[in-house]
Parts: C-alpha cells; structure tokens; sequence
C-alpha cells in the first residue's frame, strides 16, 4: 500500500514538473504572441497546423493573419517607394519642361516686343499656339495611353504654322513699314507664298526637327516613367493573392516553434525555401524585365527638350536674321509671287511693354538633387524582384544547425533552391506546383521591355552619345572657353532692351546690329561654343550618379 501511494505521488509529481515547463515555454513565446497581437486564449482546442501546447485554433488564427499582413507590408515598404518616386520624378520633369516653356514664351516675345513694337501684338497668337502645342505633348496622360502611341500634336508642323503666320509681320518689317500694315488679301498672299519664298531659310525646318525630336523623346521618357509605376502598383496586387497554403507554410516557419514553446528563430535556408517557392515565384519572372528597365533609364543620355527649349528664342532670333540679311533675294522672290505690297496706315502704338514680356533670363533650374537621388534608388534596386521574398527571411546568422526545421529544434539538411524564379522551384523541397495566375506576370513584363525598348528607340533618333563620353563632353564645356549661356545670368542688358530712344542696340539676336540713319545693318556673329553643348542637360546627372554608383560597388 506504501508503494502505490509513492507511485502515486511521483507521478503526480512528475505531471506537475512537466505542466510547469510547458507554462514556462509558453510563458517565453507570450512576447512574440503580443507582438503579433496573438492574444487568444484557447488552449484547449490545439491548433490545426502548428499543433503546440501554447496555440489554441484561435490563436493560431490570429498568428497566420498577422503574419500574413507583416508579409504583406514587407513587400508595400520595398515597393511602393519606388512607384512614388518615379511618378514624383516624372511630376518634377514635366513641372520643370512646363514653366521653362512658360518662361521661354515670356522671352520670346519679349524678342517680338523689341524687334516689331505696336505690330508685335500681332504675333502673340501664333506664338501663345506654338507653345500650347508644346505644353499639350508634355502633357499627355501616358497613363491612357498605350506606349509608343502617336504624339497628340506634331511640333515640326507647328513650327511650320508659327513661321507661316509671322511671315507678313516680318515681312513688313523687312520693308520698314512701321506705320502700315499690310491689307488683308495681300496677308493672305504672302502666307500662301511662304513654301515657295522661304523667308527664314532653314531654319523652321531645323527648329521644327529639333523641337519634335526632343519633346517627343521626353513625352516618352514621361510615358516610361509612368509605366514603371504602373508595373509594380500591379505586382503589388499580384503578391496579395498568394494562396492560403502559401501562408499555412508561412505561419509554420515563423510561428509554429512558438506554438510549441520553443524560443528559437527558423532554419535560414528553411525559411527561403518556403519564402522562394510560395511567394518570390509569384514575381520572379519581373527580375529580367525589371532590371532592363531599371538600367535603360540609367543609361539615359539626354533628352534634349530641355536644350531645346531654351534654345527656342535664340532659333526665332536666327530666322528672323536670315530675312534681314537677305531682304534683297526676299524683297525679289515676293514680288514675283504677290506682286506690289498693298498697304494701308495704320497707327503706332506708344505704350511700354507689359512686364510679362521682358526678355527675362530663363530661371527654371534642372532638378538636379531629385534626379541624383532616383538615380541612386534605381541601382539599389535593380534586384527588386529577385530579392523581394528574402525580406521575409532576414536572419542574422547563417543558422541551420540548432534551429526550428518546420518539425523540431535540429538540423535543416534539405538543398537550398538558388533562387525564387519558376525554373529553379522544380527542385524545391518545400514547395510543390507553380502558385499565382502567371499569365498577369509576363503581361507585365513585357510592358517593362517594351518601355525599355521605347528608350533604346529615342536615344538613338537623338544621337545621344554613350554616358561617358557625354560627361566628358560636360567637363569639356565647363572648362573650355566660348560664350554659352549660364541658367541664371541675364542675356545681355535686358532692361536697355526696352529704351525707346534713336540709338538703340538691340541684344535679342545671335549677332549684332547697329543703326546707321534709316538704313540697319546686320553683322551675325558666330560663338565658338554652342549653347546646346555649353548647357548641361537635366537627364545628364541620371547618368553621372548611374555610373558613379557602379565605380563605388567595384571599389566595395
């Protein structure tokens, strides 16, 4: 009888010994359960999938959907970062092209102001539609629009118009007929005539390439940008419907240790095995295409609107020049199409000129800082795609000796998969079957390769040269003597533009022009460095931080 009665007391002993170590295990795990905000209290009713003494079916609930979220906001902090930044740079780009035009329209006239006086009101239309035209390409929502689409508006055409409808006023000022102007038929003549007299030589045509060129290839950057966007906005969503066996597979590595009471991380290469095949898979197959894209935007010489736009005026000044100087040949070819000029008075206005009007030096800085910063951003994350589901895994150490294996605290001996790409989870030990509607995937793949290919595209129609050479190009010109023009300092005297006396000297052209009684004579002077190349084009420091990044990686 003594003998069963300590039997008995041992045994009671012994179940109290282990009911205390399994509150003690629990009681370790209470952190990570609070942390999840895993704070069920169902222990009765063991789990379904992790089946531990510390996680009731509820809790265990609770469990999953935390880590679901945390997954899922895992992948929100690496990827919805980069969708603001290219749309705030694509907004910056667009913001800048779209106040320089405003301010090179305002020194465009101010250009008309000077040279035509009462009749420059007469140029405001045609100008203020040249560049709506400008403004209505670097506009458009590439967002409704498929990549590569027709441009709303051809520039090469409306360079053709502006020129056609300046025509009569240059004309007459050509024969300096201040005080009359032209009659309405003989407007009209001259307009018709414009193709066959050709009065400002070639350069509309060249004015025209040049504006349709450039704004068309920064139209298309805006359209990348844009679709790159789109692309991860996209893949976020397709990483939202992982699969609920994806997540049973996730809550046993991460939770089901703890559910069993045990205070130790999960096997390193077990947790990439089940992050790889579950939910890296998904949008594996990006990896190439996102990294194409990410590179050809690096790579990205110049888009030469910028240039363009600010070169606007000095090509109008030009155009007009080459009528002066040629008054006699147009004078000739004019009336062999229109015959006599027919004329009628007209007064001239003395009012001064409206201060939005003043040959102002353009202020529109290119944004320098925030394209030095996406530049750095994108070569950071090149990888996106190919390292995203490893954020699931971030474990300091290399461990896979003493840790939780998905079945106990031990050794994790299954193969590593290389990677998370569809190819390589044939071999995955964790995983079986291909998750997610893949056909979505390579959709967006190919919008990132076609947007890719739409830069390799314009680069080439500009002529833009490799990186390398187009920073030295920079350095040349910083260097180098000539009279380029700097953002910020005025062009000549801008306020003596305006001086309405007898003597004026007038600074609006690339040349100079002097008064000799009624007679103007016209000496065009040629500056040995042009602006074009003097100017350092805003995508031009894309590529300098692009490439100053990869020196820095080759010195790691």
């Amino acid at each position: 009888m003594k003998f069963l009665v300590v039997v008995l007391t041992v045994v009671a002993c012994v179940g109290a010994t282990a009911a205390a170590a399994a509150a003690a295990s629990c009681s370790h795990a209470e952190e990570f359960f609070l942390r999840h905000n895993a704070s069920a209290d169902d222990g009765s009713e063991t789990g379904p999938i992790c089946g531990g003494q510390c996680c009731g079916r509820g809790r265990e609930a609770q469990l999953r959907a935390a880590l679901r979220k945390n997954a899922e906001n895992r992948f929100k902090v690496a990827i919805t970062p980069l969708t603001e930044l290219l749309l705030s740079t694509r907004r910056t780009l667009q913001e800048h092209l779209i106040e320089l035009s405003r301010q090179s329209q305002n020194k465009t006239a101010g250009l008309f102001l000077q040279l035509y006086r009462s009749h420059a009101i007469r140029v405001h239309t045609p100008l203020a539609n040249l560049y709506d035209d400008i403004r209505t390409l670097l506009r458009s929502e590439s967002n409704s629009e498929e990549l590569g689409s027709r441009a709303p508006k051809d520039l090469a055409d409306s360079s053709r118009k502006f020129f056609r409808e300046v025509f009569p006023v240059a004309y007459q000022s050509v024969l300096k007929l201040e005080a009359k102007r032209f009659t309405p038929e003989y407007e009209e003549c001259l307009k018709a005539a414009y193709d066959a007299v050709l009065p400002f030589g070639d350069v509309p045509e060249q004015m025209g390439s040049s504006l349709s060129r450039s704004l068309e290839a920064a139209r298309v950057l805006l359209q990348v940008l844009a679709a790159g966007a789109s692309a991860l906005g996209a893949s976020e969503r397709v990483l939202s419907t992982t699969d609920e066996e994806c997540y049973n597979k996730v809550l046993r590595v991460q939770g089901c240790a703890y559910c069993r009471g045990y205070d130790v991380r999960p096997c390193k290469n077990y947790c990439l095995n089940v992050a790889r095949g579950c939910i890296g898979s998904l949008v594996a197959e990006l990896d190439a295409s996102w990294a194409s894209y990410t590179e050809g935007l690096e790579r990205l010489t110049r888009p030469d609107a910028d240039v363009a736009l600010r070169d606007l005026e000095t090509q109008v000044s030009k155009a007009i020049m080459y009528a002066l100087e040629n008054h006699a040949i147009l004078e000739s070819k004019v009336r062999q199409e229109c015959g006599t000029p027919a004329t009628f008075d007209t007064p001239i206005s003395s009012s001064q000129p409206p201060t939005g009007a003043r040959r102002n030096a353009l202020r529109a800085p290119p944004p320098y800082t925030e394209l030095l910063h996406f530049a750095a951003s994108l070569a950071r994350n090149k990888k996106l795609f190919a390292t995203l589901a490893d954020q699931l895994c971030e474990i300091e150490d290399e461990n896979n000796k003493h840790c939780w294996n998905g079945e106990s605290i031990g050794e994790y001996t299954k193969p590593l998969v290389a990677s998370a790409s569809i190819t390589d989870q044939k071999y995955n030990p964790e995983v079986t079957g291909v998750h997610g509607d893949s056909s979505v995937v390579a959709a967006l793949g190919d919008r990132l390769r076609q947007a890719r290919q739409l830069l390799v595209t314009y680069s080439k129609r500009s002529g833009a040269p490799a990186a390398e050479a187009f920073m030295q190009g920079d350095e040349a010109g910083e260097e180098g003597s000539g009279s380029g023009k700097n953002y910020d300092s005025d062009e000549g005297n801008d306020d003596s533009f305006y001086d309405q006396g007898s003597g004026d000297t007038g600074s609006g052209m690339e040349g100079s022009k002097t008064f000799v009684g009624e007679e103007p004579t016209y000496t065009a002077t040629v500056p040995k460095t042009s602006y074009a190349t003097k100017s350092r084009p805003f995508i031009s420091v894309v590529v300098s931080a692009a490439v100053v990044t990869a020196i820095r990686y080759c010195l790691i």
